[in-house]
């Protein structure tokens, strides 16, 4: 809510702008990786966020794990007045991240050119301090 309520302000003080959010839920296969290792799969449940304005987007997900608990993802970027990332925060659990791609028949992990193709592949974060991941088909 701090991010739409600070979106809704800046329109009202710049003179021309875009402000967008969207909300989504559903349900999915998550896989659990605990340094490199496959901790569990499981039918999970999630729940997110994004957006975006003139100068800055993010994505929020929160994916409820039974057994688990729940691990959050956030990334946001900003942007200058010629559309280039000056800033770039991934987390999971409020630790820094990475993102990265596994296949979803054998979570073997690809590039990112692999993943550009339009091959499906899993959408991951790993957490750069704890080692954990999380995984969604």
């Amino acid at each position: 809510m701090k991010r739409i309520a600070l979106c809704i302000s800046a329109m009202s003080v710049a003179t021309a702008g875009f402000c967008g959010v969207g909300q989504f839920s559903d349900e999915t296969t998550c896989y659990v990786y605990k340094q490199e290792k496959l901790h569990k799969k499981l039918n999970c449940q999630y729940e997110g966020a994004e957006g975006a304005a003139m100068s800055y987007s993010f994505r929020q997900v929160s994916y409820n794990l039974p057994g688990l608990g729940k691990m959050a993802t956030s990334n946001q970027a900003n942007y200058n007045d010629r559309n280039e990332i000056t800033g770039w925060t991934t987390t999971v659990n409020d630790e820094p991240a990475i993102i990265r791609y596994r296949l979803p028949s054998n979570q073997r992990i690809v590039s990112d050119a692999y993943a550009q193709s339009g091959k499906t592949v899993m959408h991951c974060y790993l957490s750069t301090k704890s080692q954990w991941e999380i995984c969604a088909e």
